[in-house]
């Protein structure tokens, strides 16, 4: 049972690389599309609104579902729906069809973060390195996806990008269903009841947080996803552009020092993982916030290698903000209610990916750079600074009483 629950921890990861790679091939694929289809990068990076919106809003019903209805369906769904979005979406012919067809990709994986961060978080022994380890099986992908999206639309042509992850995204469907079915913990019934039970038997006589600490906790985790959201999706969907624009290189150069700018900063979330087990979330959440605002606004005022190494500085407090939210939420959530909770959180975060595309294309339209985004960013975040300072201190051993 031991190697089959470590299989299936490794599929969960897998899973969630895919969920952050496919999501992110269509900002790198409309750079080769500008030349294909004679259309404006402004114009063409508005055509994945509708995949953003998805991707924010499906976490609620997807979250609703893995708590009412089976977390190891849902992932079924994860899996063969977003594989088959994208390998539709290789077959668009028109800008309205790409722009449905990246929809339906958001719209399947909207499924993951609910459900399959619920899942890890209630199979883990030590939390704190199972959330940041598959935060950075995430981000791994997100790194990955401007790079082989960069050499496939160069060698095979922007169909290649989509076409080829979906099927990698299928054969991982076929791979869960084998390692899954096997747990008992995924059944329908048992993951619902018997986690809630594990973590009764683990709690004791655990204390509780009353409802006014409850709200404050939850308002603070709300307004930080927001507009640590509206960063995130900002700059995952420009960096290919703004390196593009900065060194005046070729599409797949551009690939390879993002995915280098990622990858390395993902590392990150390691850090994080291992410190959440020592160190107070509130105390870290400070100091990852604050840094986003302070390299925010160093690169309004930096250019050439100095603006990369603000915005690496930038990515890695911004990943190291993802599992510090994580943790709260699975830690002092209900098995009951964690979907759920993770669901608002993740619909809050990724729901300002219209707003975030809106702003790229309209500072971009007028200014040929994105300065002006950089200085409203780093406003944002200090609101988001005052937020973690608002947040309550808790001690390791509460829980939610008002979810009980």
């Amino acid at each position: 049972m031991k190697r089959m629950n470590n299989h299936h921890f490794q599929i969960m990861n897998f899973g969630h690389a895919l969920n952050h790679f496919l999501i992110l091939i269509f900002p790198t694929a409309v750079l080769g599309l500008q030349h294909e289809w004679g259309m404006a990068y402004s114009e063409l990076i508005q055509l994945g609104t509708l995949g953003v919106l998805a991707y924010g809003v499906g976490a609620l019903p997807s979250g609703w579902l893995g708590d009412h209805w089976s977390r190891k369906g849902m992932m079924y769904l994860f899996f063969f729906g977003m594989g088959g979005a994208s390998i539709l979406t290789a077959f668009a012919q028109t800008p309205l069809q790409l722009s449905l067809g990246v929809a339906l990709i958001g719209l399947f994986a909207s499924i993951y973060h609910p459900v399959g961060l619920a899942i890890v978080f209630t199979t883990a022994t030590k939390t704190g390195r199972a959330i940041a380890i598959n935060g950075l099986a995430g981000n791994l992908g997100l790194a990955c996806a401007a790079l082989v999206t960069s050499f496939l639309t160069q060698s095979m042509g922007w169909q290649a990008a989509f076409l080829i992850p979906g099927v990698v995204c299928l054969a991982a469907g076929g791979i869960y269903h084998q390692v899954a079915r096997g747990l008992d913990y995924l059944s329908d019934d048992a993951d619902q009841q018997s986690v809630s039970t594990r973590e009764r038997n683990a709690s004791g006589n655990s204390a509780y947080i009353q409802e006014p600490v409850w709200l404050r906790l939850f308002i603070s985790i709300a307004v930080i996803a927001t507009f640590g959201g509206l960063v995130f999706q900002s700059l995952t969907t420009v960096l290919p552009k703004i390196l593009q624009g900065t060194f005046d290189i070729s599409l797949s150069a551009v690939g390879l020092l993002a995915t280098t700018i990622f990858a390395v900063a993902a590392l990150a979330q390691l850090v994080i993982g291992e410190l959440l087990d020592k160190v107070e979330a509130r105390t870290l959440l400070i100091c990852v916030v604050s840094a986003q605002a302070a390299f925010l606004l160093m690169s309004a005022f930096s250019s050439a290698w100095w603006l990369v190494v603000c915005l690496i500085g930038l990515v890695f407090s911004m990943y190291a903000q993802i599992p510090i939210n994580d943790w709260l939420i699975g830690k002092y959530a209900s098995s009951q209610w964690r979907s759920r909770v993770y669901a608002v959180k993740y619909l809050l975060s990724f729901s300002t990916g219209p707003v975030a595309y809106w702003l790229i294309a309209t500072i971009y339209a007028n200014n040929g750079n994105f300065t002006y985004l950089y200085g409203l960013l780093a406003s944002l975040m200090v609101l988001a600074v005052l937020a973690a300072y608002f947040m309550p201190k808790l001690n390791r051993t509460q829980q939610v009483a008002c979810e009980q």
